[in-house]
């Protein structure tokens, strides 16, 4: 018998899938700590030779290029509402010194 704990690949897609749905809604928080669990779901032993495990494999890359896309445009907007901000303050401060 074997007894080796094998990663749960359809977990694992569960949580890509919440993962994606809070990237989505910009729930951050909830998102990493989904992201987090994941992670560990992963290294929970390795996954069975199975069609259906490259199938999810192939739903989870997918699903990951998604939450990068997103990731990376909340980024962007954090970044030009902080230079927004910094810019306002400079304006500010330099009318401030007339």
């Amino acid at each position: 018998m074997n007894d080796v704990a094998c990663c749960d690949i359809h977990r694992v897609l569960e949580l890509t899938e919440s993962m994606h749905e809070a990237a989505s809604e910009s729930r951050w928080d909830e998102m990493t700590s989904l992201e987090a669990e994941r992670d560990t779901v992963l290294h929970a032993g390795p996954m069975r030779q199975a069609p259906e495990t490259v199938e999810a494999l192939k739903s989870i890359m997918l699903l990951d290029t998604l939450i990068t896309d997103l990731v990376s445009a909340a980024r962007d907007e954090a970044a030009a509402a902080w230079d927004a901000h910094r810019r306002s303050r400079q304006a500010v401060a330099a009318y401030s010194s007339l």
